[in-house]
């Protein structure tokens, strides 16, 4: 246990972005809320169902602040989750870049605890981060009445963050992962590539129905939940980190 502790910790301190896009997060919560206060600001953009509780609300807040809170908690929750992407293609790949992998590999770790490390940053630190955020601006916005806000919002978005954990986060970190191990110059590249040419090829010759249901409705949302496709996101989550460790333990 001391020793996964310990590679959290590594991973934070080696990947400044994690807490730095944070902060950045909480400025833009302090430069919106000056503009409710001196300016003019009108925050038009649509949160998806079940992110947006403004009309539970709308009794203790007012509607322009609680559309503002409503679309900078959804914000928050999209910024951390593409960081988590980025973290998980970038992760793997600097280790070999930089050659320090080698140090690693030379300590009584295993690489199944390096990778465990990793996707539990992407999959378990980042969730806590966004709801720290959420608290955080909900405060900032509400001060003594952000506790009447966060407790009907986190009842209302806990479960469907869970879905979009299960259901997208899952599987894209796990196949981010194994693509920041395996190639050899631009993970990024590869990890959209792929994809998208899988997706023509069904598009052409197999009516686009597999990759609707297992890329496309798995990337936009979880409105088309099925448990069917869940087990699949696992299942290609499980195979993506077994071969990805594999991986790791041939390279050195």
């Amino acid at each position: 246990m001391n020793v996964f502790i310990a590679l959290l910790k590594r991973e934070v301190l080696e990947h400044k972005n994690l807490w730095r896009v944070p902060a950045v997060l909480l400025a833009m919560a302090l430069l919106v809320k000056l503009s409710f206060a001196f300016g003019n600001l009108s925050l038009d953009f649509d949160v998806p169902k079940g992110f947006d509780i403004e009309s539970t609300v709308d009794s203790f807040v007012n509607s322009a602040l609680g559309k503002a809170l409503s679309v900078m908690n959804y914000l928050i929750m999209l910024v951390m989750f593409v960081v988590g992407i980025f973290y998980a293609l970038a992760s793997l790949f600097n280790e070999r870049q930089d050659q320090s992998v080698l140090f690693w590999r030379s300590l009584p770790i295993s690489d199944a605890q390096t990778v465990g490390a990793k996707l539990t940053i992407a999959l378990v630190l980042i969730p806590l981060i966004i709801l720290v955020l959420q608290s955080l601006v909900a405060l900032l916005f509400l001060g003594g009445q952000s506790g009447n806000y966060l407790a009907p919002y986190f009842a209302s978005t806990l479960g469907r963050m869970g879905q979009v954990l299960l259901w997208s986060m899952l599987p894209t970190i796990a196949w981010c992962l194994l693509c920041s191990q395996v190639a050899n110059k631009s993970p990024v590249l590869m990890a959209l590539v792929l994809p998208l040419l899988a997706i023509l090829v069904d598009k052409l010759f197999l009516s686009g129905a597999l990759s609707d249901a297992f890329v496309i409705n798995r990337l936009t949302g979880v409105d088309h939940y099925s448990l069917g496709i869940l087990i699949a996101g696992v299942v290609f989550a499980g195979v993506c980190l077994l071969v990805t460790v594999a991986k790791r333990g041939e390279r050195f």
